[in-house]
């Protein structure tokens, strides 16, 4: 799988445009990344920052081909659990 560098805000929206992304990322980043412009001063852009790079780890992850069969384990796992199955 070739990785995204997704380093930009511009990378951001574009990877999230083509789908890859949670439901509702799209929406949410613009949301996140204008909250974080509000809030930043000339001297420190750590919270866009911040923003741009918990979103790539967000693509990054909805990409990972492996991303679904562990969600589907951790969930089976988990019912099992419920149920008294696994200690």
């Amino acid at each position: 799988m070739t990785r995204l560098p997704l380093r930009t805000v511009a990378e951001i929206r574009a990877a999230l445009r083509e789908g890859r992304g949670f439901p509702g990322d799209r929406e949410d980043f613009e949301a996140d990344l204008a909250h974080a412009l509000e809030e930043a001063t000339e001297s420190d852009l750590g919270a866009v920052a911040s923003v741009i790079v918990d979103y790539r780890g967000r693509i990054r992850l909805y990409s990972d081909p492996g991303f679904e069969d562990a969600l589907r384990e951790g969930l089976d796992i988990a019912a099992r659990i419920k149920k008294g199955e696994l200690g």
